[in-house]
């Protein structure tokens, strides 16, 4: 993940403070020590992903014959949701600023 105020590369490693409320994640950066927060929409639609794509393998594998079809469209859905979910959860957002005063 990459902080959006001091730019630098955060490493979930790095983080030793996080609060947790629900899906959404709020840490302070351990560079700059601004607060940012995951995306819990996004952690949501991954989620929603997976559960696509194990749900349409499962169709496929242990459905009727011509079922196949659809199993691979929810497959194909399922991963494509699940990708584009996890590139826009790596985007954290930032909520205050450094000092709580602009910096510019």
């Amino acid at each position: 993940m990459k902080c959006p105020s001091c730019e630098n590369i955060i490493r979930p490693a790095q983080v030793t403070e996080r609060e947790s409320h629900g899906l959404n994640v709020h840490f302070h950066c351990p560079h700059c020590r601004a607060r940012l927060a995951v995306n819990g929409r996004a952690t949501r639609a991954k989620l929603m992903g997976f559960v696509l794509l194990l749900s349409g393998s499962g169709v496929m594998l242990w459905g009727p014959e011509r079922s196949w079809v659809f199993g691979l469209m929810v497959c194909v859905a399922g991963g494509v949701l699940a990708i584009s979910a996890r590139r826009k959860e790596q985007q954290l957002r930032w909520l205050d600023k450094p000092g709580g005063a602009d910096q510019n």
